[in-house]
C-alpha cells in the first residue's frame, strides 16, 4: 500500500478540513516554545485581541467574493479612504457621521462590482486598478494629511493638525470592546454565509454559475449585490481600525488586501470558489495575526517576517487549491 492509495479523494478533503486548526495549534506552540511567557502573557493575547478584528472583517468581505471565484485586491485601498471619510463625516455632521465611512466602502464595491459584471473586466484587474485609483483619491483628498480622533480639544499643537473628538470610538477600538464588537459580527455573519439564501447562492455561484441561471436569479445582479455587500463590510472594518489606530491617514491598509487573501487561504477556502467557512476563516485570520506578533516577540527583522508570511500564503493555497476545477496552470 504506497501513499497514494492512502490518500483518497475523501482523506485528502478531511485533511484539508482540519488544516487550519494544525497550522494555528502549531504556530501557537511554536512561539511558546520561542518566546515563553513573554507570548502567553495577557498583555500580549490583549494585544493580538485588539489586532485580529480588522483582518477578520476583511476576511469576511473577502470571503464573499472568493467564494463566487472572484477575488477583490483593493480593499487595502478601499479601507484607508473609507476611515477617511468617516472621519470627515464626523467633523461634517458628529458622531452619526462615521456611517460614511461604511457607505463609502460600499460604494467602492458598489463600483467593482458593477465594473466586473456588465464590462466583463476580470475580478482582479479591475480590482487592481480600483486599488491604485482609490490610493489616489486618498492622497489628493486628505493633501497626505492625517485626521485623529482624540479624547478631547488639542490646544498649542499648531493649526496643521487635523482632528476629532470621540473618546467614545477610542474606547471601542481597546479591548475588550473591540473583541466584543468582532465576536457580534462573526455571530451575524455567520448566519448571513452559512443559514441563509444568500450564502447559498455565494456557493452556488462559485461551483457551477449556470445553477443560478436555471433557478431563475439574475447572475449579473447578484454578481453587484455580493461586491457591495463586501464593500459595506470593509468599511465596517475601516471604522473598527479607525477606533483602534486612533486615526485616519493616508497609508493606512497598505498591504492589507494580501493579509485578508492569506486569511482566507490559511481558513482553508479554495481560490476557486465553490467553498468556504466563515469559523475557518477567523482561524486563518487568527494564525495570521498570532504568526506576526510571535515573530515581533522572537525578534524576527521585518523583512524576514514578510518571507515568512509569504511563504505561509503559498503553502495555504497549495493546500486549499481545488486542482479538480484546473485543466492548466499558467
Amino acid at each position: 500500500m504506497n501513499i497514494k492509495t492512502i490518500l483518497t479523494p475523501k482523506v485528502k478533503d478531511k485533511l484539508r478540513d482540519y488544516v487550519p486548526f494544525i497550522a494555528i495549534t502549531l504556530v501557537i506552540l511554536l512561539f511558546w516554545g520561542i518566546s515563553g511567557e513573554r507570548f502567553m502573557s495577557v498583555r500580549n493575547w490583549t494585544f493580538i485581541a485588539q489586532q485580529t478584528p480588522v483582518i477578520m472583517l476583511l476576511a469576511f468581505a473577502q470571503l464573499m467574493i472568493i467564494t463566487t471565484g472572484s477575488i477583490d485586491i483593493s480593499v487595502g485601498s478601499s479601507l484607508a479612504l473609507s476611515a477617511f471619510c468617516g472621519a470627515s463625516g464626523m467633523i461634517w455632521l458628529g458622531d452619526v457621521g462615521l456611517i460614511l465611512g461604511i457607505f463609502t466602502g460600499g460604494l467602492i464595491g458598489l463600483s467593482n462590482g458593477l465594473i466586473i459584471s456588465l464590462l466583463k473586466i476580470p475580478s482582479f484587474v479591475t480590482t487592481l486598478a480600483m486599488l491604485i485609483i482609490v490610493r489616489a483619491t486618498v492622497i489628493i483628498v486628505s493633501s497626505g494629511a492625517a485626521i485623529y480622533i482624540t479624547k478631547g480639544n488639542i490646544s498649542g499643537s499648531g493649526s496643521n493638525i487635523t482632528s476629532v473628538t470621540a473618546p467614545w470610538l477610542l474606547s471601542m477600538g481597546k479591548f475588550p470592546a473591540i473583541f466584543i464588537i468582532a465576536i457580534v459580527v462573526s455571530i451575524l455573519f455567520w448566519v448571513l454565509y452559512e443559514r441563509t439564501a444568500f450564502g447559498q447562492q455565494l456557493k452556488a455561484l462559485g461551483g457551477k454559475e449556470e445553477v443560478l441561471r436555471l433557478v431563475g436569479i439574475n447572475v449579473t445582479w447578484f454578481k453587484i449585490k455580493v461586491f457591495a455587500c463586501a464593500g459595506l463590510m470593509v468599511g465596517l472594518a475601516a471604522c473598527v481600525n479607525l477606533a483602534r489606530a486612533g486615526a485616519a491617514t493616508p497609508q493606512a491598509g497598505m498591504m492589507m488586501e494580501l493579509d485578508a487573501i492569506a486569511a482566507v487561504a490559511l481558513g482553508g477556502t479554495p481560490l476557486t470558489g465553490g467553498y468556504g467557512s466563515v469559523v475557518k476563516t477567523i482561524i486563518g485570520a487568527m494564525t495570521l495575526t498570532i504568526l506576526r506578533n510571535g515573530l515581533t516577540i522572537a525578534g524576527v527583522p521585518p523583512s524576514w517576517s514578510q518571507i515568512a508570511l509569504g511563504a505561509l500564503l503559498i503553502v495555504a493555497i497549495a493546500i486549499s487549491l481545488n486542482r479538480s476545477k484546473i485543466d492548466v496552470v499558467k
